[in-house]
């Protein structure tokens, strides 16, 4: 599991739009994608957001309602 979330923090900050947010880390992907948890497999698409929450579950999220919930800061 720690490796997971190690691997999952790495790939975050190194690919994409990293953005920090008041629930933890979102990163927006350029390709349709999935990601294993110990819950099961995760599908995005092209767009959508991988969310890692301070808990450490992650999440996806459509960019679409993303987008209506946070507003990007630079």
């Amino acid at each position: 599991m720690n490796q997971f979330k190690e691997g999952l923090e790495a790939n975050l900050s190194k690919i994409g739009q990293n953005i920090q947010t008041p629930i933890g880390h979102a990163l927006r992907m350029e390709t349709d994608f999935s990601v294993k948890t110990p819950l099961g497999i995760l599908k995005g698409k092209a767009g959508d957001y991988i969310v890692k929450h301070k808990s450490g579950m992650v999440s996806i999220i459509e960019s679409y309602a993303f987008n209506k919930r946070y507003e990007i800061l630079r």
